[in-house]
């Protein structure tokens, strides 16, 4: 059987305009992670991730330090009972 869960997280911080969404994009490719992320109009960055709890947990990590330009004052984290499996990781804009 495979478990996946789908954490909706959001990101505050210095994380638009620094290659953030593509930052996740790749880690999240790089882990067979599906979802989206998206910028957000206060400033943050919304990104939904789904998949086995080992995955979404190391594009998670990757998301609490980003790239190198970044930088991550904190992370919300909410479990979600998804109504959508998401079959790739897409940048939303």
């Amino acid at each position: 059987m495979n478990h996946i869960v789908t954490h909706l997280l959001h990101i505050y911080g210095r994380v638009q305009g620094v290659g953030f969404r593509n930052f996740v994009n790749n880690h999240a490719q790089q882990r067979s992670v599906t979802g989206w992320i998206r910028n957000r109009s206060d400033g943050s960055v919304e990104v939904m991730l789904q998949g086995k709890p080992a995955d979404v947990g190391s594009v998670e990590a990757a998301c609490r330090t980003g790239p190198s330009f970044a930088h991550v004052d904190r992370v919300e984290r909410y479990p979600v009972d998804p109504d959508t499996i998401y079959d790739r990781f897409e940048v939303r804009y």
